[in-house]
C-alpha cells in the first residue's frame, strides 16, 4: 500500500484552511472522535494503526471532522447526523478492512 498521509491537527488545519492554532485541541478531539466512530462502525478489535493505512479511512476522518467543526453548536438542529459522503466512505472500507485484517492474521472475518 502506498505511503498514506494520516490525519493530524496540522493537516486538518490545512484542510480546513485555518490560519491559527487556536482550535488545535478541539481539532484533536474531533479527529479522535471520528476515528473511534469509524472503528465502532467497522470493528473495534482492529487496531487504529491498521485503519490508518487506508486513504479512504483518512478521508472519512477529514470529512467528519470538517462536518463537526463547522456545525458546532448547531448539531442538535441538523436534519442529518452524518454527511452522506462520510457514510459512503465508511461503507466503502467496512468489508475491505475486516477482510484484509483477518487475512493478515490468518483468520476469517467476524461480525463487529
Amino acid at each position: 500500500m502506498a505511503d498514506v498521509k494520516q490525519v493530524t491537527v496540522s493537516s486538518m488545519q490545512e484542510y480546513l484552511n485555518l490560519d491559527s492554532d487556536m482550535d488545535a485541541e478541539i481539532l484533536q478531539d474531533l479527529i479522535e472522535m471520528a476515528q473511534e466512530d469509524i472503528r465502532n462502525a467497522v470493528d473495534l478489535n482492529i487496531p487504529l494503526e491498521f485503519y490508518q493505512k487506508y486513504p479512504l479511512f483518512n478521508q472519512a476522518v477529514r470529512t467528519m471532522v470538517d462536518f463537526t467543526y463547522y456545525n458546532r453548536g448547531e448539531l442538535g438542529e441538523q436534519k442529518i447526523g452524518y454527511p452522506p459522503s462520510y457514510q459512503y466512505m465508511v461503507n466503502g472500507i467496512r468489508w475491505r478492512v475486516r477482510r484484509e485484517f483477518a487475512n493478515a492474521n490468518g483468520n476469517t472475518p467476524t461480525k463487529p
